[in-house]
């Protein structure tokens, strides 16, 4: 064989294996799935693996203080939703069950085996409870950071004067035009605030429906010390609250934990708290099986 035709083939040998997996930073790499690359992190060994899901708009690294911390004790997948951080995007809805079925896909593409404990603050609540219901028996537990629940608009709505509720509906339309977010924040954003004549949004559609698991922990952890300039945050907290303290005449091993010293992003403000919970969970499991 001539040196050029051997050179030639290692080339396109370097390429096809390059194209598989990226490398990049925190031992992170991309991975392709429908022909886009996806950003993910998987460290540490031992189950069940904690997966880690983000906000609304929000990259993997804000999990990061956390992870940090549970790869010692645990497997961990943190990863970049499609169209958010480093990972590309689809031309899809963004829907929270679609998230749900992509993070699946993420899971099984990679061999990340179950069960897993699912981590997700905010709207990855949404996703979370998504992902349980299409997927019951990989999740072993789920602990909810600043979680939204389905009848926030509505309820929120409900309490307020006429007058207020003008301000509270353009609130939520100003949600969806501020300057310099993403397009896949962007969009979703869109399906999270296009509420509908009875205060629904298409996310909250989705999950207002599904089942709470009854089978498996659950921990929550919701701040008391969010929006001093709305003067009707400590009735949304109160019902936020009881919306939760509700999922326990389901699931009898549901926790809820209220923390003032924090804001909505607690794995950030307080990450001992979180990995506090999250380790709690895995020793819980774990003794379970036994």
């Amino acid at each position: 064989m001539k040196l050029p035709h051997k050179i030639s083939i290692l080339v396109i040998l370097f390429i096809s294996l390059t194209s598989l997996v990226f490398y990049e930073g925190d031992n992170g790499y991309f991975v392709y799935l429908h022909g886009k690359k996806q950003f993910v992190i998987v460290e540490g060994e031992g189950e069940p693996t904690v997966v880690f899901l983000t906000g609304k708009g929000r990259t993997q690294t804000d999990f990061k203080k956390v992870y940090t911390k549970i790869k010692n004790t645990a497997q961990i997948f943190s990863y970049d939703r499609a169209g958010l951080g480093q990972s590309e995007a689809f031309k899809n809805d963004r829907t929270v069950d679609t998230m749900a079925f992509e993070l699946h896909e993420l899971l099984v593409k990679e061999k990340i085996k179950p069960p897993y404990i699912l981590v997700g603050h905010s709207l990855g609540g949404y996703i979370m409870r998504c992902f349980v219901n299409m997927y019951p028996n990989t999740v072993a537990g789920m602990i909810f950071v600043e979680p939204a629940h389905e009848y926030e608009f509505k309820n929120g709505l409900a309490m307020r004067s006429d007058s207020d509720k003008i301000i509270f509906r353009e609130e939520f339309k100003s949600y969806l035009k501020i300057p310099g977010r993403t397009k896949t924040h962007k969009a979703e954003s869109k399906k999270c605030f296009d509420f509908d004549s009875a205060g629904f949004s298409t996310n909250q559609r989705i999950v207002k429906n599904l089942k709470v698991p009854a089978d498996i922990p659950i921990t929550l952890l919701i701040s008391t010390n969010l929006d001093a300039d709305n003067s009707y945050i400590d009735k949304e907290t109160e019902y936020r609250i009881q919306f939760f303290e509700n999922w326990k005449k389901i699931n009898q091993g549901t926790k809820i934990i209220t923390t003032d010293k924090s804001g909505h992003f607690i794995h950030l403000e307080e990450p001992a708290l979180v990995i506090d919970e999250i380790q709690a969970l895995i020793q819980k499991i774990k003794s379970k099986s036994h």
